[in-house]
């Protein structure tokens, strides 16, 4: 399948071509960039945890080219068999999150990430 970005993978950057798995710890988690980019987190968590993003240009640096429009998803899966929510929550500048950003126990929610300029990245729960 071909991906919307092409070039070469470089060592810090990521193509939309393949998915990142990361099974997070049962912590507040911050992604780094390449695990924001077309991935799937998965979490335990015994309380109310975050899954923080990085700042809006670390994630579109890692990008291996974009433009505004360009789109990739992330997707959190929460193992919680009950009660204990994971908070998908903006890094400290440059990401907006919409829609609702608590995932539940037991579930999962996808967010599709949008490059709204060259230093903001918007995630839309799907």
């Amino acid at each position: 399948m071909a991906g919307m970005f092409h070039g070469e993978e470089g060592a810090s950057r990521r193509t939309l071509n393949g998915t990142v798995l990361l099974a997070a710890g049962d912590e507040a988690t911050t992604l780094t960039a390449a695990q924001s980019i077309h991935s799937i987190i998965t979490m335990t968590p015994t309380a109310g945890r975050a899954v923080t993003t990085p700042i809006g240009t670390a994630i579109i640096a890692a990008l291996e080219e974009y433009r505004v429009g360009s789109t990739f998803e992330v997707t959190i899966v929460n193992l919680a068999s009950a009660t204990h929510a994971i908070t998908f929550t903006a890094g400290a500048s440059g990401v907006t999150i919409t829609g609702l950003a608590t995932v539940a126990a037991n579930t999962s929610a996808t967010f599709k990430g949008r490059v709204a300029s060259a230093t903001s990245v918007i995630f839309y729960r799907s």
